[in-house]
């Protein structure tokens, strides 16, 4: 199996675009534009070992000539292998993935956790939608920020972490992935809806809207990317402090479910419905103390509209999160802090099963 940018989508009730205030509307449904690359995809990093001293470290970039008004999917994958020298015990690694335009407009959304010597391998994936707003050459890059966890403000990280390459492990491995140029349907959307969510031990939290699939022709990735924190204080996020009886040294778990159903237009109609399976990404994740953050994928790769009489090209998507036994978690949507959870809708073949 090929690196897993398994991400998905989501609808326009979910909250506000990942574009920035002011950018353009999307392009009217049209042909692709005459010059205009193709998909994109980096698979050499520039480094393979990230050191805290250097703080931000840029390990993918990749630039592609695009016209105005095209929407892209970007999406990039850090594969951390192992951790050497951290002080005092963890790192904290944020991932942020940006795309710049020719006229200076930034595009951007991050995810990260902590690492530890002791710690296992682990994925932070981080992937949106975008609109070009100018024709030209546009580069997306992807970045890491290092620090010791808390302490963020001022370069006091120490150590360094190894990231997996292609060449180290063919079938799990760090990769940058630009796409060609989307149908009108496709999008990315932060959530929750109203910031940052808690969710305390036992409880559950669930997003729920529709979105158009008008004109897909083929499969759809429908899912999400969420990043998720264990309140082991009230200080961070901010949504924890509303956490009962936090453990510094406790752990949480989260439990993910997705479904998609095809709305009906004909009562009685049997139309298209999926739910994210565990090797899709739902079920139970445990986040320990020293992990603190947990970045989850839930996807379903391949949703297929039925074309029977009596159902419609609406989908109504759920998302429900619910914390377990332990501590409250935090579910981030990026509106106070720069963590971010996104859903969007792509199509089905754009990311490639083998690269």
């Amino acid at each position: 199996m090929a690196p897993r940018l398994a991400y998905a989508l989501m609808p326009a009730v979910f909250l506000a675009a990942v574009l920035p205030a002011g950018a353009p509307a999307l392009a009217a449904p049209g042909a692709t534009p005459a010059v205009s690359d193709g998909a994109v995809t980096d698979l050499a990093p520039t480094t393979a070992t990230l050191n805290a001293k250097k703080r931000h470290t840029k390990f993918f970039v990749a630039s592609f000539n695009a016209e105005a008004g095209e929407k892209r999917f970007a999406g990039t994958e850090l594969v951390v292998l192992d951790a050497k020298g951290t002080s005092p015990n963890e790192l904290f690694l944020g991932v942020t993935l940006s795309c710049t335009s020719p006229s200076g407009r930034v595009t951007s959304a991050e995810a990260g956790r902590n690492v530890w010597p002791a710690g296992s391998s682990f994925m932070i994936p981080v992937g949106f939608t975008f609109v070009t707003d100018v024709a030209g050459v546009h580069t997306c890059e992807a970045t890491v920020m290092m620090c010791d966890p808390g302490n963020c403000t001022s370069p006091t990280g120490k150590g360094t972490v190894r990231i997996v390459t292609r060449s180290m492990d063919p079938k799990s491995y760090s990769v940058l992935y630009v796409s060609a140029a989307l149908p009108p349907w496709a999008s990315s959307l932060r959530v929750p809806t109203g910031g940052d969510q808690l969710v305390k031990s036992g409880a559950s939290f669930t997003m729920k809207g529709s979105l158009d699939l008008n004109g897909a022709t083929d499969l759809v990735r429908i899912g999400g990317v969420f990043s998720i924190t264990n309140c082991i204080e009230k200080a961070y996020p901010d949504a924890c402090a509303k956490a009962t009886k936090p453990k510094i040294q406790g752990s949480a778990s989260a439990t993910i479910t997705l479904t998609v159903v095809q709305e009906t237009t004909t009562p009685g109609a049997e139309c298209a419905t999926a739910t994210a399976s565990p090797g899709q990404g739902a079920g139970t994740q445990k986040i320990t103390w020293q992990q603190h953050h947990a970045v989850r994928s839930v996807y379903i790769p391949d949703f297929d509209l039925s074309e029977a009489p009596g159902c419609g090209t609406t989908v109504d998507i759920t998302v429900t999160v619910k914390a377990g036994k332990g501590n409250a978690i935090a579910l981030e949507s990026g509106s106070k802090k720069k963590i971010t959870s996104v859903v969007y809708a792509i199509p089905g073949d754009i990311i490639p099963t083998q690269v």
